[in-house]
């Protein structure tokens, strides 16, 4: 069976879909979601509040997006997260 990864971005209603991009299934996702928010803003350049799940938080990560806003939840495996 193949498997694929759906990176979708929604208006704040979501009533609006503003990305998609179809990726291979062992695409790692923690590694691509910095890149992804980059690559939405510079399409579009607004001051959006992102919001997203714990794959994002990872150093990488939160380095390519330190001038946007943004909200996620910790990953449980950090020790402040307990």
């Amino acid at each position: 069976m193949k498997q694929f990864i759906l990176d979708l971005m929604w208006s704040g209603d979501g009533e609006i879909l503003l990305y998609l991009r179809v990726a291979h299934g062992n695409e790692v996702h923690s590694a691509r979601f910095g890149t992804l928010l980059a690559d939405f803003h510079k399409q579009w350049p607004i001051n959006a509040l992102f919001v997203a799940d714990a794959t994002l938080y990872t150093e990488d990560n939160l380095q390519m997006i330190v001038s946007f806003r943004w909200v996620s939840r910790l990953p449980a495996t950090l020790t402040a997260a307990k």
